[in-house]
This record gives structure tokens, sequence and C-alpha cells, in this order.
């Protein structure tokens, strides 16, 4: 039995790595970080050092443990040494290398550029892809989940290859690409959920897609143009089965004046800001473009943006802003017209309670009756999480304890879409 069990793990190694098939499986370089005068990197006792700066593997005699990095006129310094113009290759002579207190798989490559240096992990898509799932979903949620993570995940990997040519390397750790952890992070299920999906990828009109998703719509997923300005016909919106979501349905309130800090540190143009008015709306009534109003000038801005200026869950929301000093005045835009409703109310949540009032719009200077208010705060009630464009992992979890498996989860997220072996794909 014992021989049987190391029969299956050698061939199942031999399929993910594309040996059996006589393929190379491809590989990525992962910036793990740029713009340092120095690199300190923690070696391992069989871990080699190579110099790359002929073209050709120069080994290099390290003894030290503890390797620090420095760039000084036109050469790499390994502890004060200077030894190549780069790059520096790291190899492991196990299986896993260290830097900053985290492991990660493949190689290790520094590169200087703009006199500085740059930390690179080069390694295999599926290797890289274990260090990235279990910081996207947990890895106890149900295996179809995972899988379709993982499917979406590489998918949008290799949609991704280059995006940081010009740094030296594919793609970056933090959001902008994927969040990656390094074999610190990996977890037995996400591994198993790259394992059973390996190599498959999501195209559409025989093309790998930009496989974006989120955690949490709000009930429906978005349509790219209102985001991004931009459509691609596999990112339809569609329901969502995100209902048992925690950020289904949240409230912020912000104090005018945080509002006025942020705005002039993003906004300086506009000078201070004295009101708000939505211009553009989408279903529900929730904002699509908002004008900021200061002092010196307006600008206009679309609801994504004033998402990140506030550091909102997203931008699927609706606003009311309240005057003061009482009896309060709260101006809520809940209909798709740049009209709010104005409503008498002391509660500091504000909604659609209290006295209805029905201010002169019609006026030369319809704010007018405003002039003895001030705003005090903004009350911002919206759903999801995240952009709200493509697969929603809430959704996804909502659809796979409802029965359905990972093809069926991502055909839904991502309408007309075939999902391939990347061996398939068209050259």
């Amino acid at each position: 039995m014992r021989k049987f069990n190391i029969l299956l793990i050698i061939v199942s190694l031999f399929l993910i790595f594309g040996i059996a098939e006589g393929k190379t499986e491809r590989t990525i370089k992962v910036g793990l970080i740029t713009g340092q005068s120095s690199l300190t990197i923690s070696l391992g006792p069989e871990d080699q050092v190579f110099d790359l700066s002929s073209g050709a593997e120069r080994l290099l005699p390290v003894e030290e443990e503890q390797v620090i990095f420095t760039y000084l006129g036109n050469k790499i310094l390994i502890n004060e040494h200077p030894v190549s113009k780069g790059p520096i290759i790291i190899k492991p002579g196990n299986e896993l290398l260290n830097w900053n207190d985290r492991q990660y798989r493949g190689q290790f490559i520094i590169i200087a550029q703009n006199k500085t240096l740059s930390l690179i992990n080069h390694l295999t898509v599926e290797q890289y892809l274990r260090g990235v799932l279990p910081g996207e979903v947990p890895p106890e949620w149900p295996s179809a989940v995972l899988r379709s993570q993982a499917i979406a995940a590489r998918t949008y990997t290799m949609a991704s290859i280059n995006r940081h040519n010009s740094e030296g390397f594919d793609v970056c750790a933090s959001t902008h690409c994927h969040v990656y952890g390094g074999a610190t992070i990996e977890d037995p299920a996400t591994d198993q959920a790259v394992i059973d999906t390996a190599g498959k990828v999501i195209t559409y009109d025989g093309k790998i897609i930009t496989a974006v998703y989120h955690a949490s719509s709000g009930g429906f997923t978005e349509n790219p143009l209102n985001i991004w300005g931009f459509n691609y016909a596999y990112l339809k919106p569609v329901l969502d089965w995100d209902q048992n979501s925690p950020y289904y349905q949240w409230t912020r309130t912000i104090e005018w004046k945080n509002l006025q800090v942020q705005s002039l540190l993003k906004y300086p143009q506009i000078g201070t800001l004295r009101r708000i008015q939505p211009t553009l709306f989408g279903e529900n009534g929730r904002i699509l473009k908002i004008n900021l109003i200061g002092d010196l000038g307006e600008i206009s801005i679309i609801g994504e943006h004033f998402r990140y200026l506030l550091n909102l869950p997203s931008s699927n929301m609706q606003l009311g802003i309240v005057y003061g000093p009482e009896p309060n005045i709260t101006l809520w835009w809940i209909r798709s017209t740049s009209i709010p409703e104005a409503i008498i109310a002391n509660n500091d949540i504000p909604g659609l309670t209290g006295e209805l009032i029905n201010p002169p719009w019609d006026q030369p200077d319809p704010w007018a009756w405003l002039q003895d208010k001030e705003p005090l705060r903004i009350v911002v009630k919206g759903s999801g999480w995240g952009h709200r464009v493509g697969m929603s992992q809430w959704g996804a979890k909502g659809m796979a304890e409802a029965g359905f498996d990972e093809r069926q989860i991502l055909e839904h997220y991502y309408p007309e879409i075939k999902i391939i072996d990347e061996s398939e794909l068209k050259s």
C-alpha cells in the first residue's frame, strides 16, 4: 500500500509540472519589493548565490547566513563587498527561501534599477497560486469556491503577465495585482484546489479573459463601464448569491470636517469643501457621479473615486447630508434625481423618518434656504465590498452551498465563457 501511495504522489507531481506531457510549466516573476537601498536575506546552509551579469551563472562564495545586499556605483555589494552589476540569483538548497520572516518557493532574483534594489521571486504559476489563494478566500470554505477562485486567479495572473515589465518582473505582490504571501500562508485545502484545477483558465472567443473578482456586490454585480469606463462582453451585471455576506448592507457616518480634510488632500484645487451634489444615478438611486464644490472651484468624480476618497467598502451607495444646528435637516438622495428629499429629523443616522419638507429648489439660488445651516456629517448607506465587477466571492460561496460546482459558478459570473486547459489557448 505504501509503494502504491508513493507512486500516486509521483504521478500527480508529473502531471502538475507538465513532465508527463513533456512540457515545461509556465513561470512568473513576482516583485516582492522595489526601490530599496538595502536588502537583508537569511540564507539556509545549502542555499547558493549566483552572479548572472555575464549571462552565465557564476557561483559566488557566500559563507554568512545573514546577507546584506546594497548598491554602490554600478555594483551590487554583498556584505559591503562589490560582486556584480547584477542580476544576482539565490537558489534554495532545500525547498524554500527566507525573507522578511516569510518563506518562498522558487528562486530569488536581485536586480539594480534606478540606483536601488528590487527583490523578485521567480517560480511556477502553480506555486505562485498556492501563495495567493489563502489570502483571497478562507480555506475552510466549500471546495467548489476554492476551485472557482483557483481558476479565476490563474486566469487573472496569465492575463497580467508582463504588467510590470518595465520594473523587471511580471506582477507585484500587492492589491494592484494579487496580494501574495508566499509559502508561509499556504493551506492544504487551497493547495488541493490549485492541484485539482491545474492549467485551467477562463476564455472568451478563444482568448484569455480579465477575470476580475471581488468580495461581495450587495445583490447584483456591477457593469464595468460604471467603474472603469469600459465594457467586456463577459463582465455583464448578474444576480449575486451573496445574501449571507457580512458586507451585504452597511452604513458609514463621516464627520464633515473629516471629509473636508480628505477632500483638500486629494483635490486641493477646489479649496475647502462646501457642498456635495450627486449628479448621475444608477439603479435604485445609487450614485454614479458626484460634484465636490469648494470655495475655489468644483470637480466631478465618479462614485468609485468617492469610495476611495472616504475608504468606503464599495461605491454601491446612497447619500445623506445632515445639516445643523437643530432642528437638523437631512438631505437624502434616494431617487435617480439630483433633487434630494429634505427631512427634518434629529436622529444621528437618518432614514426615511421625520417630517418631509419641500424646499424652494426652483429658486435662482436653490440652496439659499440652507444659509443658516452648516453640514455636520454625511451618512452613506451601501451594499457590497470591492469594485463589484465579475465573480463575487461571497456569491460563489452561496452558490456552492446551494450545490453548484466551480464550472457553474464561473459561467454564472462570467457569462458566455469557456474553461479550457492553458495548452489549448490560441497562440
